[in-house]
């Protein structure tokens, strides 16, 4: 499937993956063809991307093709016209001979058949890019073993739970096999409240920040474990914690719902295939250096239990898990905001440096009254994308193509991020 913009999209096109509304209210159905209505709906409703299946777009191209294969023979005539003429030239006088060659010059500009710069200007548009942690297969393949073998657990029935060992191996070799991976900057979009997804994503993150800060393989590999399942325990509570800031519930529901660390490490604490270091960030997942975490309120929380504790921060905040969602922009503000108090600078620092501030198809507005569409990020500065500028200052859409790279127009920065 590919990502594109409503301006692109064209009648014939299918949707590959529902099209959402902030509330999740579905718009257009995956499989639904696209037709020139939708198109028109889909830009008064405020969406400006969509993903639809990539099939579509091979299966055009042979149909756009079609005319310059038809060309060649519709120009075949053309040679032929002048054949038949041919022996009339030789009656005409030398002054009439001469009046072709002079109109050559003129049939020259016309020759600017370059209405093939024209045709090819789609082409130079600038694609869209999404960068992801996993590929996309590897990731789908993953959470649904994470779900299986979480949903089959039982409280003190841990057989079977040994396998997360194998879907964190899984995901640590992937990670692995890509070039540069911690140099790039990684697209995370909010969602759902989902554990299976929430561990998934935790675990992909917590991984990346530890091969940045140069931790072992074995160090890396405990994080990995740890993550899939240090929120084991919230199988076990009766509160519910979707969308809900923990904060503002009755205290009992607040004190239940604290407990799900210490249930989760009471589930594994046996276990003789999970290492200590990666018992005890399933235990302080959740504590922080000022003491103001919990279950316990310590602040013996170590490095590698930090890493997992601003992964967990800003997942949490993105998909609502005991929090009230927030956007990517202001989930990162939230752990910036927190470096060196709740968790050691660099940590902070190499998280930074990963996640996209702004994920790619975000609608945003610049400080120029334009607003504009994350086509892709530039390595090394996450607040600084690209940009594909659809409305001016006005509100007026802009059909053609304007793109605006922060990294070198450097008088644009992104204001807000519009919902």
């Amino acid at each position: 499937m590919k990502l594109v913009t409503v301006e692109d999209l064209r009648e014939g096109d299918v949707i590959a993956n529902d099209v959402l509304l902030e509330d999740y209210t579905v718009v257009l159905s995956k499989g639904t063809v696209i037709k020139a209505p939708y198109i028109d709906k889909l830009r008064e409703m405020g969406i400006f991307t969509v993903y639809i299946e990539e099939a579509q777009e091979s299966a055009k191209a042979p149909s756009a093709k079609a005319p310059s294969a038809k060309a060649p023979s519709a120009k075949a005539p053309a040679p032929q016209k002048p054949a038949p003429k041919a022996p009339t030239v030789p009656q005409k006088s030398a002054a009439q001979a001469a009046k072709p060659t002079a109109q050559r010059p003129p049939v020259q500009p016309k020759a600017p058949a370059p209405k093939v710069p024209a045709a090819s200007t789609p082409k130079t548009k600038i694609p869209m890019e999404k960068v992801t942690i996993l590929r996309d297969d590897v990731e789908e393949q993953v959470k649904n073993k994470i779900k299986d073998i979480l949903e089959l657990h039982v409280y003190q029935q841990t057989e079977g739970l040994e396998k997360i060992a194998d879907a964190a191996q899984n995901i640590i070799t992937d990670i692995l096999e890509e070039e540069e991976v911690v140099e790039k900057v990684y697209d995370v979009k909010e969602r759902s409240a989902d554990i299976y997804e929430h561990s998934l994503q935790v675990c992909t993150i917590a991984t990346l920040i530890s091969l940045k800060l140069g931790l072992t393989k074995k160090q890396v590999y405990d994080i990995s474990v740890a993550c899939l399942i240090h929120d084991l325990g919230l199988r076990y509570l009766v509160v519910r914690y979707e969308d809900q800031d923990i904060n503002l519930l009755p205290a009992k529901e607040q004190e239940e719902y604290k407990k799900h660390p210490i249930y989760a490490y009471t589930a594994v604490k046996n276990e003789t295939w999970l290492s200590d270091n990666a018992k005890e960030i399933i235990l302080n997942h959740h504590e922080r250096k000022d003491k103001t975490g919990y279950p316990l309120g310590t602040d013996l929380v170590s490095r590698m239990t930090q890493i997992v504790g601003v992964c967990d921060e800003f997942d949490e905040l993105i998909c609502g898990i005991g929090k009230a969602r927030v956007r990517v922009h202001e989930a990162i503000n939230n752990i910036r905001n927190y470096s060196g108090i709740w968790y050691d600078a660099d940590i902070v620092d190499a998280f930074l440096q990963l996640i996209a501030v702004y994920p790619f198809g975000s609608k945003v507005r610049t400080n120029r009254g334009e607003v504009g569409i994350v086509m892709r990020q530039n390595q090394h500065f996450p607040e600084r994308p690209v940009l594909r500028i659809v409305e001016d200052k006005y509100g007026q859409a802009i059909h053609a193509e304007l793109v605006v790279d922060l990294i070198k127009d450097t008088t644009v920065v992104i204001q807000e991020v519009i919902k």
